[in-house]
C-alpha cells in the first residue's frame, strides 16, 4: 500500500527518512505548544481591545460615513467636515417630512458622494455587501442606514460582532444587551433630541396618510 509522506521543513522532519523517525513523536508535542501559544496570544488581544472598547477608544478598521480617524491617535475618531454636513441635512431633510427616495435622488442631482464613493475617493481600500450596483449612487437604503445609526449623536457603540476562537472564523453577531455603549465618546453630528425626532419618524408606516 501507499503511505502518505508528511514533511515538516521548519522542525527538519521527513516521515520517509527513517533517520528521523525516531523522532515523529515530538511533533505532536510542538503542534500542541504553538496551539496554546496562538490561543494565549488570542485571549491577549481581545482582553485589550475589550478593554479599549470599554474605555471609549474606537478599534475598527474604517470609520462609519461622516466621521474619520484622529491622525494624532487612531483610537479617536473626529467628525468630517465634507460627509459630517451630509449627515446633518440628511436628518434635517427627514424631520421636514422628506421620504428617504427624494432624499437620495436629492443628494445624487447635488453630486454629492455616497458613502461607497467617498470612501473611495479618498483612497481607502473599503469593501461592503451593501453595494449592488456598478454605479456608485445614494440609494433609500444608504439613506435609512445612516438615519438610524445612533453613533452621529456621538455614542460610540462596538462589539456587535465576534468569532467563537482564534481558530474559527465563523462571524457570530451579539445579543443587543452585550454591546458596549460609550456615549459622549466623540463630538456627535447632530443632538440626541434630533436622533429621536427622526427615529419616531422613521417607525411610523408612510404609506399611510
Amino acid at each position: 500500500c501507499i503511505r502518505d509522506r508528511f514533511i515538516a521543513i521548519n522542525d527538519a522532519y521527513d516521515s520517509a527518512d527513517t533517520q528521523a523517525q525516531g523522532n515523529e513523536i515530538i511533533i505532536p508535542f510542538k503542534n500542541l505548544i504553538n496551539d496554546a501559544y496562538c490561543r494565549d496570544i488570542s485571549i491577549k488581544i481581545r482582553s485589550h481591545l475589550e478593554t479599549k472598547r470599554q474605555n471609549g477608544e474606537f478599534v475598527g478598521n474604517y470609520c462609519v460615513y461622516g466621521y474619520k480617524k484622529s491622525e494624532i491617535d487612531h483610537n479617536v475618531i473626529v467628525p468630517d467636515e465634507y460627509a459630517g454636513h451630509v449627515v446633518q441635512d440628511i436628518f434635517c431633510w427627514i424631520k421636514n417630512g422628506m421620504s428617504l427616495d427624494a432624499i437620495s435622488d436629492k443628494l445624487n442631482v447635488l453630486g454629492i458622494l455616497s458613502p461607497m464613493a467617498y470612501k473611495l475617493s479618498n483612497g481607502e481600500n473599503y469593501k461592503t455587501a451593501f453595494q449592488k450596483k456598478d454605479e456608485l449612487l445614494w440609494t433609500p437604503v444608504a439613506v435609512r442606514r445612516i438615519a438610524t445609526n445612533i453613533i452621529y449623536t456621538g455614542t460610540l457603540v462596538q462589539g456587535k460582532i465576534t468569532t467563537p476562537n482564534h481558530k474559527v472564523k465563523k462571524l457570530i453577531r451579539k445579543e443587543a444587551d452585550e454591546w458596549i455603549r460609550y456615549e459622549n465618546a466623540f463630538e456627535g453630528a447632530i443632538d440626541k433630541h434630533t436622533y429621536e425626532v427622526v427615529q419616531n419618524l422613521m417607525s411610523r408606516d408612510t404609506r399611510k396618510s
